[in-house]
């Protein structure tokens, strides 16, 4: 299956943390704890070109995310997604995915400068739970 069931909808939907995997140079999976933005039936989320989970995409471009339920840990959304980097010079995507997290995006003691867009279309969705 690579689209969200509606019994894990919300988790996709949800303003969780979300951890991204993704496949080093040396072949060793590297984890990251991230926000993401649902966007239709991809996920979205800001990245900075000099981070190692961008480096990684470019020269892999597959990527894992997995969301835990925060009410009941045995109940998790695997997606299995092809990676794409698009442009974003405006930090539109930065700006949604901070307020969607509550935050002010002026005010977000994130670096600004270098950001692109992750994008992550699913392959294979997993839910347990």
């Amino acid at each position: 299956m690579n689209t969200i069931p509606d019994s894990h909808r919300d988790l996709f939907d949800g303003a969780h943390i979300a951890t991204l995997s993704t496949l080093g140079a040396d072949g060793t999976p590297q984890v990251t704890a991230l926000w993401y933005l649902a966007d239709g039936d991809t996920v979205a989320t800001s990245l900075m070109t000099s981070r190692q989970k961008y480096k990684n995409i470019l020269a892999h471009p597959k990527a894992t995310l997995f969301i835990i339920d925060p009410a009941n840990p045995f109940r998790t959304l695997e997606i299995r997604a092809d990676a794409s980097i698009e442009s974003d010079p405006d930090l539109a995507l930065f700006d949604r995915v901070v307020r969607r997290y509550g935050q002010d995006p002026a005010t977000f003691p994130a670096p600004r400068e270098d950001r692109v867009v992750l994008r992550l279309t699913p392959t294979r969705v997993v839910a347990q739970g």
